[in-house]
């Protein structure tokens, strides 16, 4: 059975926390470009490692919506868990389109944003079938 309530706050707050990562990533990027700018490494592979770190904030976000939409569904954990992130990587990916090409990267990043909403919700129903079987005190 669909969890409509799972499927609609995961998804919500998926892209809440989503956008306050990218704020947060922003400001420090903006800051510690400024600071290290002197460094010879930090200079030379500087798009690289931001673009690790982006690729990390975005893992760890879908991971967590994952988690969160799997805690409240009562059934299908993981695949509600892989609708809502494949629901807000395509709706991340549409939002930031230049134009309407699907890029390797934009396919890169939607089954990313799947794959890691899923681990989320593998984690979610693990948890649930501990609590199960913890013997109540």
């Amino acid at each position: 059975m669909i969890s409509w309530k799972a499927l609609i706050i995961g998804l919500v707050v998926t892209i809440l926390v989503g956008l306050f990562g990218q704020a947060i990533y922003v400001l420090l990027a903006s800051y510690i470009g400024m600071a290290a700018s002197d460094y010879t490494f930090f200079s030379t592979y500087k798009q690289e490692i931001w673009f690790i770190f982006a690729i990390l904030v975005y893992c760890l976000t879908m991971a967590f919506g994952g988690l969160l939409t799997g805690t409240i569904a009562t059934q299908f954990k993981v695949s509600h868990a892989a609708a809502v992130g494949l629901l807000a990587s395509i709706a991340s990916v549409v939002s930031s389109a230049e134009s309407g090409d699907i890029t390797f990267m934009a396919v890169v990043i939607v089954v990313l944003g799947t794959l890691f909403s899923s681990l989320g919700g593998v984690f979610a129903r693990r948890v649930s079938a501990f609590d199960e079987s913890e013997p109540a005190v």
